[in-house]
């Protein structure tokens, strides 16, 4: 039996949720799980985190899958869905099987063709959650997403840490592949309407949204700031393992802890940037995440680190919440895989170099000056906002 959205709209955000904690499975493995997993391979700092962003490079290319998925609208969004979430559980399969004669290049390749599928993932349900939902409710969605992708991406990366400890990669691998797995039941069990379009002047609409000024400042604006995420998420597990020098164990245990801010910082960044707009609440939330970035460079205990950090992945949820929730705002629901990616396809591409090149200036720049760049983001990414105008004009009627 099927389940209605339209009947039962709450169950939208257990889709939605559920949808990305696969994809934060499949992140906690590049982002957390292959640096911790290299190093104690023996590979180099610099060449861990370029192994990560080549990984990375199908988030680059979200405009191929979103214009796969415009293109070939009359399937829908679901289908695709289905399809990303069983590709991300092929790619955990892959890299169980190369774990028990580990090459970096056989691992780098099937790392990289993994998260194509979850490229079509994350693609298609982000077209899915534009398609069905309103303004006002848009940041609950997005904060829906965010609580699955980091339960994801924190609780995975501590399952798979502890079972790797305990049996090996090539057993946790496997493990995750399988949850993921039995995960594509959610999205099979509901009710999918067609779409009720024609034709689409794919290429047309996309140069229209583009020539709109609001459009190009956001799309500047969200750059930035995903700049500021790469280098901060990436150069977070080298500090910890690193610097802080903790175990593999205590790192994951660490991430599945600070599920306690991520969570409540995501719902609170969703529900009032509803309420109040999208930009006040960005501006409160990123002047504090701007400060909380430089001032691990005063503290030297280690408890008062982690507090530091715990309070910045806090604000840091509540401004991506925000983030995600403005996107959708700009978006042509006409194109809503397209366009979406579009802007996502420019923004990672700069996020990949950076997270790629986080190790190396980690070597060359050490700790605190990272700090400084990631507090030096934040600030272009504000002033950069204070420019975006008109996001409560955009109409899509042509």
């Amino acid at each position: 039996m099927s389940i209605d959205l339209s009947a039962q709209k709450k169950f939208k955000y257990l889709l939605f949720s559920s949808l990305y904690f696969s994809e934060g499975l499949y992140q906690a493995l590049i982002l957390i799980v292959t640096p911790i997993y290299l190093i104690d391979k023996g590979v180099s700092l610099p060449l861990v985190t370029l192994i990560s962003g080549i990984g990375y490079i199908p988030w680059g290319l979200k405009f191929v899958w979103g214009g796969i998925i415009d293109f070939f609208h009359k399937y829908g969004r679901k289908k695709f869905a289905i399809y990303g979430t069983i590709s991300g559980a092929i790619g955990f399969f892959i890299l169980s099987f190369i774990d028990n004669f580990f090459s970096i290049v056989f691992f780098t390749i099937f790392l990289l063709l993994g998260y194509v599928g979850i490229g079509f993932l994350d693609s298609a349900t982000d077209a899915w959650a534009i398609d069905i939902s309103k303004k006002e409710e848009r940041g609950k969605i997005n904060c829906s997403m965010n609580i699955g992708k980091w339960v994801g991406q924190y609780i995975g990366a501590l399952i798979i840490i502890l079972i790797a400890t305990t049996f090996g990669y090539n057993i946790s691998f496997m493990v995750a592949g399988i949850l993921i797995l039995g995960l594509v039941v959610v999205p099979l069990s509901v009710k999918y309407e067609d779409r009720k379009i024609d034709r689409l002047r794919i290429w047309s609409l996309i140069r229209q949204e583009f020539k709109k000024i609001t459009t190009r400042l956001t799309t500047l604006y969200f750059f930035v700031i995903v700049l500021q995420h790469a280098l901060f998420f990436t150069f977070l597990v080298l500090y910890l393992k690193v610097v802080l020098d903790l175990n593999d164990t205590n790192i994951g245990m660490l991430f599945a802890l600070w599920l306690v801010m991520v969570v409540p910082g995501s719902i609170i960044g969703g529900i009032i940037s509803d309420k109040y707009g999208r930009k006040r609440p960005l501006y409160f939330f990123l002047i504090i995440v701007m400060i909380l970035s430089v001032t691990p460079i005063f503290l030297s205990d280690y408890i008062h680190l982690i507090i530091n950090f715990s309070i910045l992945l806090f604000f840091l949820n509540g401004v991506i919440a925000g983030n995600w929730a403005m996107i959708m705002d700009i978006i042509n629901p006409k194109i809503s895989a397209f366009q979406h990616e579009v802007i996502c396809s420019i923004v990672n591409l700069g996020s990949i170099v950076i997270g790629s090149a986080t190790g190396t200036l980690f070597v060359l720049l050490g700790a605190d000056n990272l700090f400084i760049l990631v507090a030096l983001l934040t600030l272009v990414s504000i002033l950069v906002l204070l420019t975006v105008k008109g996001l409560d004009d955009m109409n899509f009627s042509s």
